[in-house]
């Protein structure tokens, strides 16, 4: 070592390099802080990220155990970090055992990623269906399973309305597909009567005595009625399966519309010598749908006349819920609708002293996959499909429709209407 004093630029020299050895000491430490405190930044922002997204995300390890949980974890299942990482997996998902797991884990070391569905258990001991993607990594040496835990309860409620939906379409085509077979039944009937009286009539017409003409004239007029009434009936349920008709309750004098009703059918009344009578208040005024109502109106009435003897009467009335008899095992209502009286309903009747119904017809009325009709007094056929009309008319309005009924002595159609405000 130089024992010679070091001169005054030299010394200066030194405390150059130093400062500037110095000053990159500083700047490498400041680096280094900086560093580390990114790192911590971007380190608080994945765990922040991880413990506010919505879906669980877990850590097992090959024994089942939980070994991370993220905050979406405790949210869904009620339990504290602490609890779940002191628990095994077999303790939320009720359809793992233990001999199951140990071929789950198998799996997972094999396939490293996929997906299952399965049902997990919150503390509480509510069950909700999940979807788990598995996901395989290595960490430290070992092996664990990082899994993501959605809820799919939302999306299991949506499949099962798909499948009911998918099935109650399938019905509906299967009851269709029948309910047009026996409409083209009936259609062909009449129709078929006609083509052969209408050709008899041109070729032997000389030949009739004025008895026969007038009896085979009839039997035409009665075809002819029937064919009307039908496709009447079929165009109306046709419209409203398309959303033609549209629903627009407004104010009705009910007494005019019955009254209009009773106007169209009092040829047919008159034939049988059958009387209708309209108990309705002249101005009792209702909230409907005009078309829909005098539709259920004139159905009902036709049905009552259809069905009487000759010089027997047709009601037409409207009577308080008090009023109204007990419904029995003859009621017939749709399910889907209220069935308690409301303050704005009203209870209207039509009732006739006709044949009435056995049990088995009554079961089989409003339904499209079933002929219902029978023939009436003077053998009047029909096919039911006014009385479908009827109740999917009066569905429209919220309302109910049911039979009272009593073999040889008559029936009695009520509806239940709900008031509508207008335009609703």
């Amino acid at each position: 070592m130089s024992t010679v004093p070091k001169t005054y630029e030299v010394l200066l020299a030194d405390l150059k390099r130093l400062e500037e050895e110095n000053q990159m000491l500083k700047q490498s430490l400041k680096n280094a802080t900086s560093n580390h405190s990114n790192l911590i930044d971007a380190l608080q922002f994945t765990q922040f990220s991880i413990d506010t997204i919505s879906e669980a995300i877990v850590w097992t390890d090959e024994d089942g155990n939980y070994v991370f949980v993220n905050e979406a974890t405790c949210r869904n299942y009620g339990y504290t970090k602490e609890e779940l990482l002191s628990m095994q997996m077999f303790q939320v998902d009720p359809l793992f055992t233990i001999e199951m797991w140990k071929a789950h884990w198998q799996e997972i070391l094999e396939r490293k990623s996929f997906s299952i569905e399965t049902v997990n258990r919150r503390k509480d001991g509510t069950s909700f269906p999940i979807e788990v993607t598995v996901n395989l990594v290595e960490y430290g040496g070992k092996q664990y399973n990082c899994a993501i835990v959605r809820n799919i309860t939302e999306r299991k409620l949506a499949e099962n309305n798909l499948k009911q939906s998918a099935i109650r379409l399938a019905e509906l085509n299967s009851t269709k597909d029948k309910f047009f077979s026996i409409i083209a039944h009936d259609l062909r009937g009449p129709l078929g009567t006609q083509k052969e009286f209408i050709k008899i009539l041109s070729e032997k017409d000389s030949s009739f005595s004025n008895t026969e003409r007038t009896s085979y004239l009839k039997m035409l007029e009665d075809s002819s009625d029937l064919v009307y009434s039908l496709l009447e009936n079929l165009l109306d349920w046709a419209r409203s399966q398309t959303g033609a008709i549209q629903f627009q309750p407004n104010p009705i004098l009910f007494y005019d519309l019955v009254q209009r009703v009773i106007g169209l059918l009092s040829l047919s009344a008159n034939k049988k010598m059958v009387t209708i009578n309209n108990k309705i208040p002249k101005d009792l005024e209702i909230v409907a749908d005009s078309f829909m109502i005098e539709t259920v109106i004139r159905n009902l009435v036709s049905n009552a006349i259809k069905y009487s003897n000759g010089g027997k009467e047709v009601t037409i009335g409207i009577g308080s819920p008090e009023s109204v008899p007990t419904i029995d095992s003859k009621l017939i209502r749709n399910p889907n609708l209220k069935t308690k009286i409301d303050p704005k309903t009203m209870t209207f009747f039509v009732k006739d002293e006709g044949v009435g119904m056995k049990e088995e017809q009554i079961q089989n009325l409003f339904r499209l996959d079933r002929k219902s009709s029978t023939l009436g007094t003077n053998q009047e056929a029909g096919t039911g499909l006014g009385l479908i009309l009827c109740k999917e008319f009066l569905e429209r309005h919220d309302s109910s429709i049911w039979i009272e009924t009593e073999l040889d002595l008559g029936s009695t159609f009520f509806f239940q209407l709900v008031q509508h405000t207008k335009n609703n």
